[in-house]
């Protein structure tokens, strides 16, 4: 019994040796297939983040609910979430400044899923600094700006500021001459020497350097403009009465360069614009640099055949840089910004004499150089102070002449510098600024043919105190004091501004907002250009009794944004009132050979009013459409002497402009936009005619086509070919008087007529 209980044992454990490895070789076989599987069954999802200007969205948090997984994108927007198992899930994306983004349902049956992922701002989230000189959120300031971000500004393809400004509600870019093409810009009706052109907040612009500097600043100079209509002398001092163009320069988010080359043709003659754009970052963010070249050259047009053109020679070579630096460790920040530019015009007949052996000539040759700093220095969360300098000396020489006049010819240099100090002071729900500024205007003009010197320097100094405080969510008010003393004026000037803001809801706000101004009395405004009539040549001289222009502004409206989903909806209505009072005009007091002599003195007054309304509307990634409309009216007090007129000159009552998208970068971006300008009065003084006429002129309808497509080349480059059409159906002044005894200022209406061109661009 033993024996058999023995032997069964011995053969129970035989079994046992033998089976059971090949029980647990089983078993691990069996796992390791499961983990096999497993792992087969685990996947890797992989994307971008970017917003609807193309650009990388840093710190975005990508989240997959259902399994609790998520990643941050990096400095490229790329993301990466790992060890996913198979299944249904949706992501949701999370990031500062943009709409939360959701997508729909999708199946995991595949590894290394790739996605781009699109995230639209939200449209509260905008931040300025024109309105208050301060960085405030757009739904947190109390006075309206109008901001022109970099990717609006890119998409109208332009050569200089000009350009970047057409099409903007309240905004007319108007050319006006014949000969050299001078521009101005009208807000709301007003006259560009009533406006006040700032770079990086800065009023750099001079008398001078206003005439011909909207096309003389090129576009690769300019990140985005903000525009604040009204007065903003309590801020900016004098000048700044319809309102303030607040040209912001580029500072660098990432390494990068863009090359662009832009070939127009206008009636068979070539327009050549060359760019180049650089960005260089260090490793650790805090040293920035960004380098910008262009080069524009157009040879005149003469169209209608009389000999003489319509548009002038351009040749215009601009180059600058900006450099930042951070300083962690003392909380403060230094830009330095530096530009050049160089550039000739002419305008007139047989371009290939002198100007003094031409029938009429309008010749210009300008050198720019601005240099400026800023350092600013926070103390605390709640305290900072800004210091910085401008300085931009300019150089002319010029020849405003006809019948083969030697003594046209001129030479003009004005330096021009401001120092600005301010400190910011956060108390409870009170933000305090105060500050200090000067400007010194330096001209020295020689017309040695015509017996005409001037050497005068200008100073204006200005304090100022402003009260920004936030009711909580609802109500901000914005009020603020300026004193101001300039060398031509016996008496300070005050300047106070109040500003409300009132947010019914998240989605409608209420803004209004006074304020005063004023125009001190110089020789050099626009008048600096010296338009021919009739052959002859004009010079101005200010009155010895001449005193400041004031004025007084008033703007309200209401303001609608909407976002369902992808979609937004955008509404807006401004009404505005201006009262200038002391308006400077100019009678003939005396006549010289080829010359008449102008005296500069105060009018009566008069006043600009009307109304504004935008509406955008925004079909997701696709389609947008924006349109705007400004109605208005002026009113002299007492009619001009010429023509017995009440009405402004070249102000029509109505104009506005719509623009239509479609955006898909894997087919084509289309755009579709229109530019309407009403009938308006419009001087034509003799020489081609008989005797001085006030014209009605017909209205203009000019519709743009522009049609883009970008290819990308690796995952850092890419090329974007543009082709457009300004001026489709060549909506054109087609009454410009003929001859040498033209009127060159008698023009009106579009600033180009048809033109075709295509641009290229090559971004690493």
């Amino acid at each position: 019994m033993k024996r058999k209980f023995f032997r069964s044992n011995i053969f129970c454990i035989f079994l046992l040796i033998i089976f059971v490895p090949l029980i647990h070789g089983h078993q691990q076989n069996q796992n390791r297939q499961r983990e096999r599987r497993g792992r087969a069954n685990v996947f890797t999802i992989k994307g971008k983040v970017i917003d609807w200007g193309k650009n990388y969205v840093e710190k975005a948090l990508v989240l997959i609910p259902e399994i609790s997984k998520s990643a941050k994108t990096d400095k490229s927007g790329s993301f990466e979430i790992t060890q996913i198992p198979q299944g249904r899930y949706h992501v949701e994306v999370y990031a500062e400044g943009f709409l939360d983004y959701s997508s729909d349902p999708f199946n995991i049956r595949e590894d290394n899923l790739r996605y781009q992922i699109v995230l639209m701002k939200k449209i509260e989230e905008e931040i300025v600094v024109t309105a208050s000189r301060t960085q405030k959120l757009y739904n947190e300031t109390a006075v309206k700006t109008e901001i022109l971000s970099n990717r609006e500004i890119t998409a109208k393809a332009p050569s200089n500021l000009a350009d970047a400004l057409y099409e903007t509600t309240g905004i007319r870019i108007e050319n006006d001459c014949q000969n050299c093409n001078f521009t101005q810009c009208r807000i709301n009706g007003m006259p560009g020497k009533y406006s006040q052109i700032l770079i990086d907040s800065s009023p750099i612009i001079s008398a001078m350097t206003g005439v011909y500097g909207l096309e003389q600043l090129p576009a690769e100079m300019i990140d985005r403009i903000e525009i604040v209509k009204g007065g903003g002398s309590v801020l900016y001092g004098g000048n700044a009465i319809a309102g303030v163009i607040n040209v912001l320069t580029k500072e660098p988010k990432e390494n990068n360069s863009h090359i662009k080359l832009q070939q127009e043709v206008i009636s068979g003659k070539p327009f050549t614009n060359i760019g180049f754009q650089s960005s260089v970052i260090s490793k650790d963010l805090n040293t920035k640099g960004y380098l910008y070249a262009s080069y524009q050259k157009r040879e005149h047009v003469d169209l209608n055949g009389d000999g003489f053109s319509e548009l002038g020679n351009i040749n215009n070579t601009s180059f600058g840089f900006n450099f930042f630096n951070d300083f962690l460790s003392i909380h403060s920040k230094v830009k330095v910004s530096l530009f050049r530019i160089f550039e000739e015009r002419r305008g007139g007949n047989l371009f290939q004499k002198p100007p003094h052996e031409t029938n009429t000539t309008e010749w210009i040759k300008t050198d720019q150089l601005g240099l400026s700093s800023e350092w600013e220095q926070s103390f605390s969360e709640k305290m900072n102070y800004v210091l910085s300098f401008s300085l931009v000396n300019s150089k002319r020489n010029t020849y405003y002449g006809s019948h083969k006049d030697p003594n046209a010819y001129g030479k003009t240099e004005n330096p021009l510098l401001f120092l600005n100090s301010q400190v910011n002071y956060q108390i409870g729900e009170h933000v305090l600024s105060m500050g200090a500024q000067h400007k010194r205007d330096e001209i020295n003009d020689e017309a040695i043919g015509y017996n005409r010197i001037i050497e005068n320097i200008y100073h204006e100094t200005g304090v100022f105190i402003q009260d920004d405080f936030k009711i909580g969510k609802t109500f901000s008010f914005l009020s603020g004091l300026r004193l101001n003393k300039h060398t031509v004026l016996d008496k300070l000037i005050i300047t106070p501004r109040v500003s409300v803001l009132i947010n019914f809801s998240r989605d409608i706000a209420f803004r209004t907002s006074f304020s005063t101004g004023f125009r001190a009395p110089q020789v050099f405004d626009e008048d600096l250009h010296i338009s021919q009539v009739g052959g002859e040549g004009m010079m101005i001289v200010n009155s010895p009794e001449l005193k400041e222009e004031t004025s007084y502004s008033l703007y309200s409206g209401l303001d609608y944004g909407k976002q369902i989903g992808g979609n937004l909806i955008q509404l807006s209505i401004e009404g505005f009132y201006n009262k200038l009072s002391d308006t400077f005009v100019l009678q003939e007091i005396e006549r010289i050979e080829n010359a008449r002599i102008m005296e500069r003195i105060n009018g009566s007054g008069s006043k600009v009013y009307g109304l504004s309304l935008e509406a955008g509307l925004v079909l997701g990634p696709r389609f947008s459409l924006a349109t705007g409309w400004t109605f208005q009216r002026t009113k002299r007090y007492e009619p001009e002497p010429c023509f017995n007129a009440r009405e402004y000159f070249k102000t029509p009552k109505i104009y506005g402009h719509f623009d239509l998208k479609y955006e898909n970068d894997k087919l084509v971006n289309l755009n579709i936009s229109g530019d309407y300008t009403g009938p308006m009065k419009v001087p034509h003084y003799a020489g081609y005619i008989p005797e001085d006429i006030l014209e009605t002129t017909k209205s203009f309808f000019v519709i743009n086509l522009k049609l883009r497509k970008p290819i990308n080349i690796s995952e850092n480059s890419k090329i974007s070919i543009l082709f457009g059409i300004h001026n489709l159906f060549d909506s054109y002044q087609g009454d410009f008087d003929l001859g040498v005894d033209r009127d060159s200022g008698y023009v009106y209406g579009p600033r180009k007529p048809r033109t075709f061109y295509t641009t290229f661009q090559f971004s690493l």
